[in-house]
């Protein structure tokens, strides 16, 4: 079920093929449909899970408001592995998007793997550093530019971390996110997304289908998103 042309990446990507096996005997591999939860917020942090193909959205909920996308997570990703360095419940829960296949490895045998291999433990740390970073431009978009902006920025990333090339032209995101999930990721309303997405494709800036996005001008997505623009 692994989509050869979606390239590995993260902490998967960074592991010798001795380090890959050794995960794969203390793992169970798993399959989830579209939709299905990964991982729940309402669990204990017992496990983790690194993502084999397709994608899952990182999600919480803030009192009784809507849902928010805090993170898309794809191929050779590594989901829960905070599960090495603390306890206590889940903050938030993960979400296949479309089709998933996955390890799922228990937290003793996951710490017994980076204890034999120190080389695995570092590329955990560098994962972990690399999510935190993530996490603050993500709040400093947040707090400092419009829905429009954010969009142009989440598309330029997607595009670049897990996108393709298209036989018309352009990089497709890669991720088949709905208008709903885009405005989870942005904080911003589905009106006010679809509204952005039709300026740009009037524009000629991307082009839509169900649930794809293809980027055909980002230099002009640099333009909108401006200084906080993916490099």
């Amino acid at each position: 079920m692994r989509d050869s042309t979606t390239p590995t990446q993260g902490f998967w990507a960074e592991l010798s093929g001795r380090e890959r096996r050794a995960l794969e005997v203390v793992s169970t591999r798993s399959h989830f449909a579209s939709g299905r939860t990964i991982l729940d917020r309402q669990h204990l942090v017992d496990d983790v899970v690194i993502l084999l193909s397709g994608f899952s959205k990182v999600v919480t909920r803030i009192s009784n408001g809507p849902h928010v996308v805090l993170a898309v997570r794809g191929p050779g990703d590594i989901i829960g592995e905070t599960v090495s360095v603390v306890d206590g419940l889940r903050t938030t829960s993960v979400a296949a998007i479309g089709l998933v296949e996955a390890l799922r490895i228990c937290r003793a045998a996951f710490a017994m793997v980076l204890t034999e291999y120190p080389r695995a433990m570092a590329a955990l740390q560098r994962t972990l550093v690399c999510k935190l970073r993530e996490a603050d431009d993500d709040r400093l978009a947040a707090g400092s530019m419009t829905v429009g902006q954010r969009l142009a920025r989440l598309l330029l990333k997607l595009a670049q971390r897990y996108g393709g090339p298209v036989a018309t032209g352009g990089t497709s995101i890669g991720v088949p996110l709905s208008q709903k999930d885009l405005a989870a990721c942005v904080g911003g309303s589905a009106r006010t997304v679809a509204r952005e997405l039709e300026d740009w494709r009037q524009r000629q800036f991307i082009e839509t289908g169900r649930r794809t996005i293809v980027v055909i001008r980002p230099d002009a997505l640099k333009r909108i998103a401006g200084p906080a623009a993916p490099p």
